[in-house]
């Protein structure tokens, strides 16, 4: 669809959604089912707007596509069928009498799992035969999958390397490439300079892996042709040892080809159907249409990540944490966040919300949780499981190398998919006054230029960043033990650099201000911010002010935080923590 059409299809969505929530606000429990039908039609229509219309990235046929609406639709009935949530119908009848057995048996919820991803499976696995639903994002796998499946030989910093060494003994697309990524510092440099320590390279790889490696390589220039070039002037696989726990064994099992790589192209948006399908369950179709709404209305993410290989597993490791958390088993939602934190650092400040939650709880009562306690010993258990695992499949020192390869990506200069506090500050404490009452339309972002160095204003960077946690802690201050951890998107940005595409995150964000939207006005003001901040994105992408909309989204989110923060700190302090619900 036109880009143009396309940007104002999803500010007219936000638009809708924000004003649902004015009308919730003000509707008490009038119209009840009228408002949350629409806020499911809303959300499935950005997800679809979200999904290129239908149109996915790749061989797709738009008819197939529409027929997972009514497969989605069918499998919320099955979750709510399953737990004895709807009204009683011919069919909802016939279906627990055949299930009956089961259910008794292994437990509604193993079952209705089962019938859920035998269904999603079996649609997926009949479009792929068919070549209607080949959803391979081609760059993506590139990193990713050789990266999982030649993680001991080629770590973080070696995969151009060995795609330059392979394509000279094998089919010669590079022959004509000049420059590359040093992905030990992300300068491009010139490819004579980058292979200065090809032996070094090569003697990392046995003859068998070696020839594996160059069949694979082969097999990607000829299933998917791009412009290798450019592949390897990218930043190369980010992905954690501990993501390569179930990413390897998965990349060695299915062979490069158009049929399974789609296979794994699927894995992530089958995980989020299943995500949502659990939130939807546990915390209400109003709730988790927002939610999804939210979710879905980032910009650009499903063009980098749909079809990659397994770039949501952190997520839906979180929202099932949050899960979990709601149905207060403490100690499965540790393990679950110990995952995502194992497979991506970031999740940790969803941990830090929480654990700044227990703090505000000790302090009211003088005790820690038992609860907290549990969260506490799943997460360590399942961190330490997932680093010994890692550690045991790829060597200790991957870890090692893993921690060089983030701190690359910290100190590294402005783009225009970051959405960071770092970048907001350095506009401030190093633009001139004319250049920062320019506001959200900069005629340059300083964090870009090369004289300016963040390790420069370490300590006044350091003040801030506590400023704005402490903002973050108002917020957290009136929340209950949901409503704090899915506040960890805001200590997100305060702490690291992220890119756009893992900002999907603030969908979790806005489940919790969902939760606590009829009881808290700066709640409530955060979650429209939300909507209005990436309405302005979409506007701002026509107005053709050049590449800054990732600086233009930190500005925003950077005021709602002091606004939405500061106002929750003059609130008085509740007496009691909410009531779980």
């Amino acid at each position: 669809m036109n880009h143009f059409i396309s940007g104002i299809i999803k500010i007219v969505l936000l638009e809708a959604s924000a004003a649902l929530l004015l009308i919730d606000l003000v509707a008490g429990d009038r119209f009840e089912k009228q408002r949350v039908r629409a806020a499911g039609l809303l959300a499935g229509l950005m997800v679809f707007a979200w999904a290129n219309y239908g149109t996915l990235s790749g061989a797709a046929s738009v008819p197939t596509v529409l027929l997972a609406i009514p497969l989605v639709l069918g499998c919320g009935w099955l979750v709510k069928a399953g737990f004895g949530e709807t009204g009683r119908t011919a069919l909802m009848d016939t279906f627990r009498a055949q299930a009956r057995g089961l259910h008794a048996r292994f437990g509604p919820g193993l079952v209705t799992t089962g019938l859920v991803a035998a269904l999603s499976l079996g649609f997926v696995g009949s479009g792929i035969r068919d070549h209607k639903l080949l959803l391979v994002h081609q760059w993506e796998q590139f990193h990713f999958y050789l990266g999982a499946k030649y993680q001991r030989q080629v770590g973080w910093f070696d995969l151009y390397k060995a795609a330059v060494l392979a394509d000279r003994e094998s089919v010669n697309v590079l022959a004509n490439v000049q420059n590359t990524r040093d992905l030990t510092t992300f300068d491009e440099v010139p490819l004579a300079t980058a292979m200065a320590d090809a032996p070094r390279v090569r003697a990392k790889f046995t003859d068998d892996d070696w020839a594996a490696f160059k069949t694979d390589w082969a097999a990607f220039v000829r299933f998917f042709p791009m412009d290798w070039g450019r592949v390897i002037t990218d930043h190369g696989n980010s992905n954690s040892p501990a993501w390569s726990i179930i990413a390897h064994p998965l990349a060695v099992l299915v062979p490069v080809s158009p049929e399974g790589n789609a296979w794994l192209g699927w894995l992530d948006l089958l995980l989020m159907l299943g995500l949502w399908l659990f939130v939807w369950h546990t915390f209400g179709p109003r709730v988790g249409a927002t939610a999804l709404l939210c979710w879905a209305m980032l910009p650009l993410v499903f063009d980098y990540l749909a079809g990659s290989f397994l770039r949501w597993d952190w997520l839906f490791a979180l929202g099932l944490a949050t899960c979990f958390l709601k149905r207060r088993q403490y100690a499965t939602a540790g393990a679950f966040f110990g995952y995502a934190v194992a497979t991506k650092l970031f999740p940790l400040f969803f941990g830090v919300a929480l654990g700044l939650r227990a703090i505000f709880e000790f302090r009211r009562t003088r005790t820690f949780s038992v609860d907290y306690r549990r969260f506490l010993v799943g997460t360590v258990i399942s961190g330490l499981a997932c680093v010994a695992i890692s550690a045991i499949m790829f060597g200790p020192s991957a870890w090692v190398e893993y921690a060089q390869r983030i701190q690359v990506a910290q100190v590294e200069k402005f783009y225009a998919i970051q959405y960071s506090l770092k970048t907001v500050f350095l506009q401030v404490a190093t633009g001139s006054p004319q250049l920062v009452a320019q506001g959200l339309f900069p005629g340059t972002i300083m964090q870009q230029h090369a004289e300016v160095d963040i390790a420069t204003y370490g300590l006044s960077f350091l003040l801030v960043r506590l400023v704005f946690t402490a903002l973050v802690a108002g917020l957290i201050r009136r929340a209950d033990d949901v409503e704090a951890f899915t506040l960890g998107p805001l200590l997100v940005f305060t702490w690291l650099t992220v890119n756009m595409y893992y900002w999907n995150m603030l969908g979790l964000l806005a489940l919790g201000l969902m939760l606590r939207r009829d009881r808290d006005k700066p709640a409530l003001a955060l979650l429209l911010g939300l909507h209005g901040t990436f309405m302005f994105f979409y506007l701002y992408q026509h107005l053709n002010r050049g590449l800054t909309e990732g600086f233009a989204v930190a500005v925003l989110l950077a005021g709602l935080i002091i606004g939405c923060g500061g106002w929750a700190w003059l609130q008085r302090e509740p007496s009691a923590p909410p009531a779980p619900r």
